[in-house]
């Protein structure tokens, strides 16, 4: 798996000495996990668990999962996966969190961006993407880098529960995105 940079990140592979600064940065937070489908971490061993199953996605070939760290430091303060894949391997559905601390900075804009350009890279035709209705501020995350709402929809909210939540969902076909990046040329995430 290839590290990506933007502008302020570095997106790097979780390492098995992450799990304290996940737990530390973010999956203990109920800040954060009120939007993720995961209830916050109780303590550093869920976290581990965790980390355990992004390090197993290291082993398949198609393991797009990386750790947010700022350039010039080491310390992961989110994450950004590939959540799915569908047709037939052409749709890849990303998923992300940040640390609540590194929230309204723009950092997942930059992110989102560098993920949407690699996975088109790597052959994807078409990009997806949800966010928890009463998380608006992913919703324009998505938007910047090009995305566009495509209809709503219930899901299950948490692991472990059956009730459901509504989620918006988003889409980017990679010809879109041609379109999107010709005309954001110059301009800043």
């Amino acid at each position: 798996m290839r590290i990506l940079q933007t502008k302020r990140l570095i997106l790097r592979p979780f390492c098995a000495q992450d799990a304290a600064a996940m737990y530390r940065n973010w999956t203990y937070d109920e800040r954060v996990a009120k939007y993720c489908c995961w209830y916050p971490h109780e303590n550093l061993q869920a976290t581990e668990a965790l980390l355990h199953m992004y390090l197993a996605k290291y082993e398949s070939e198609c393991a797009y999962c990386w750790a947010i760290v700022l350039r010039g430091e080491n310390e992961p303060i989110g994450a950004i996966d590939v959540v799915g894949i569908e047709d037939d391997g052409k749709t890849a559905e990303i998923g992300y969190v940040l640390s609540y601390d590194y929230w309204n900075c723009g950092y997942m804009s930059e992110v989102l961006s560098a993920v949407i350009r690699a996975l088109f890279d790597d052959g994807f035709m078409k990009i997806t993407a949800t966010h928890h209705v009463d998380n608006p501020a992913s919703g324009k995350v998505m938007e910047k880098c090009g995305m566009r709402y495509t209809h709503a929809k219930q899901a299950q909210k948490k692991f472990g529960s059956d009730k459901l939540c509504d989620v918006k969902c988003y889409a980017l076909t990679k010809a879109e995105w041609l379109c999107f990046e010709k005309r954001t040329e110059g301009e800043s995430l």
